[in-house]
């Protein structure tokens, strides 16, 4: 089982992200994508989401995608939220929009 991030190791997580916010419960990032790079964005979160047996809270608005991550079974963020955070900035290889 994961174990929940403290609260200075969860600001120096964050530090590290790329758009990232958050707080012991969750940690989230919007983005905006041009049309025809959201479907396949949406693909390859499903390959981490598949890789690491984690997943994401996704809220989409059009191009606007919304990716919150938090492990429900510990409680809110642990080092799985990080590592799929982390996935998902090198996917963008840019910061958030």
């Amino acid at each position: 089982m994961a174990t929940l991030l403290g609260a200075d190791e969860l600001r120096d997580a964050l530090a590290g992200l790329d758009g990232w916010h958050g707080d012991g419960t969750k940690i989230s990032r919007t983005v905006t994508l041009d049309a025809d790079r959201i479907e396949p964005f949406l693909g390859q979160l499903r390959s981490i989401t598949r890789e690491m047996n984690h997943d994401p809270d996704l809220d989409r608005d059009g191009e606007t995608l919304t990716i919150t991550m938090s492990t429900h079974s510990a409680g809110g963020v642990t080092d799985l939220d990080v590592t799929y955070a982390r996935r998902v900035d090198e996917i963008l290889g840019t910061p958030a929009s």
